[in-house]
């Protein structure tokens, strides 16, 4: 049991308010079909469309059910998670009503209180990365919470191929990164991201699904995706895949929330 709660909320961290299998994160079954037409559109229109259609909430706040399934244990629970620009990440899990744990993340530091434990991590961001060799600033996290894309290559050497299922997938490759991505047929609409370091057999998908409209948002023609799911796998973490389910009726958009975390006085510092 040892972080295991505090390895869980980070990594719920990662994939922010995200949610289906566990299915390797090296495997993209889409990008494997085979390409028919390529489409009318190009990459720069592409980005251009997903630009457009980025959700730039200045607050946001819900509940959800999460599901995690990774080595030693497997956890189901609820979440209530709350988002402010540029400022907070915080989250709250309940296990039978109790409080099982707290996370707050800022633009440099990471706190997780392990409730069960009696205990609590404070690190600065770079721990994230260190924990499980991926790349990770608020910024970064900030855009998947919001389900808008995060680009690791250069833009501008991407490929693109409408596949069989009709959508397009977008693709990018540098030294380090391999990247895909997976658009609905008239590249507007980010299903899947995958992002991967075949030489360190590092991986991490996020898939977007239940998609419907943002309510409460400037613009009533974006949507937004209800289900996440975030797969991670690498030889220092083995395969972990974490699944959360946003209740609709629970979501509110650029509504501020109060927004408390303080850590019991007598719980112990872990490093």
């Amino acid at each position: 049991m040892k972080n295991i709660l505090n390895s869980l909320l980070i990594i719920a961290i990662i994939g922010i308010l995200s949610c289906n299998t566990t299915k390797k994160a090296t495997t993209n079954t889409a990008t494997s079909e085979k390409p028919v037409t390529a489409t009318p559109l190009n990459i720069a229109g592409i980005l251009s469309n997903l630009k457009a259609r980025e959700i730039k909430a200045e607050w946001l706040s819900s509940d959800m059910d999460m599901d995690y399934q990774g080595k030693p244990m497997s956890v189901t629970a609820s979440m209530n998670a709350r988002f402010r620009k540029d400022s907070i990440i915080w989250m709250n899990v309940k296990k039978l009503g109790f409080n099982v744990a707290r996370a707050k993340i800022t633009p440099d530091s990471v706190f997780v209180i392990n409730y069960l434990q009696s205990n609590y991590v404070a690190k600065d961001l770079k721990y994230i990365e260190k924990q499980f060799n991926l790349p990770a600033d608020f910024k970064m996290l900030q855009n998947i919470l919001l389900g808008n894309p995060v680009f690791l290559t250069d833009t501008k050497q991407m490929t693109f191929d409408k596949i069989a299922s009709g959508d397009i997938v977008m693709k990018g490759k540098d030294s380090q990164w391999e990247t895909s991505y997976t658009l609905d047929a008239l590249g507007e609409t980010l299903k899947e991201m995958l992002f991967e370091q075949p030489l360190a057999s590092r991986s991490m998908k996020i898939t977007y699904g239940n998609f419907d409209i943002l309510k409460g948002y400037g613009k009533n023609d974006m949507k937004f995706a209800y289900l996440r799911t975030l797969n991670i796998e690498s030889p220092q973490t083995g395969k972990a895949s974490i699944s959360l389910e946003i209740e609709p009726s629970s979501l509110e958009v650029n509504v501020p929330k109060t927004i408390k975390f303080e850590i019991p006085a007598h719980y112990e510092r872990m490093e």
